[in-house]
């Protein structure tokens, strides 16, 4: 079953419960009431999912964004097959860095992170300039080797956490330790 706006909101009521201070910052995905809010082609903006995946040493798995030319958290748009936020999370992750699944642990169904940020326009896909309202979720990998797909990003490396693109998120897994 296709991810629904009750989910969404299911999931934007535990991210608040624990974040109660990010209400302004997530406000356009709180506005959502529709699932078209899910459909990439959906302007000004989009829900995406990202894992933020952390090994047994705290480093976190980085991939280097093959149009953006800049380091992230594995995740990106939803698909139709995708049945929950986190699960569209771990299958971005599989994605782009080879990992078997069954070695990504969610470490809590809750959203860990919610970012709004602005994606740039791409003439060559014939994308407006948009928002990704991206729910961030936590795992553990406990086992796999990094078999990095070249159709999706350049390399995925494990980083140190304190390479990741928001202090907001550094700040709460460090408080996880």
């Amino acid at each position: 079953m296709p991810i629904t706006v009750a989910h969404l909101q299911d999931q934007l009521a535990a991210y608040l419960d624990r974040y109660p201070e990010s209400a302004g910052e997530i406000k356009p995905l709180l506005a959502l009431d529709s699932p078209s809010g899910f459909d990439r082609s959906t302007l000004p903006g989009h829900v995406t999912a990202s894992a933020i995946v952390l090994d047994d040493a705290g480093a976190v798995l980085l991939i280097h964004h093959r149009t953006l030319d800049r380091w992230f958290q594995p995740g990106g748009h939803l698909e139709p097959g995708d049945d929950s936020l986190p699960e569209a999370a771990r299958r971005e992750a599989v994605e782009e860095t080879g990992l078997d699944p069954a070695g990504l642990e969610l470490f809590d169904r809750a959203p860990i992170h919610i970012d709004v940020h602005p994606i740039p326009a791409n003439a060559r896909k014939g994308e407006a300039a948009h928002d990704h309202y991206d729910v961030r979720y936590l795992f553990r990998c406990t086992e796999g080797e990094l078999r990095p797909r070249p159709e999706e990003v350049h390399a995925a490396e494990w980083r140190p956490a304190t390479d990741l693109d928001n202090p907001d998120l550094i700040a709460r897994l460090q408080s996880r330790k």
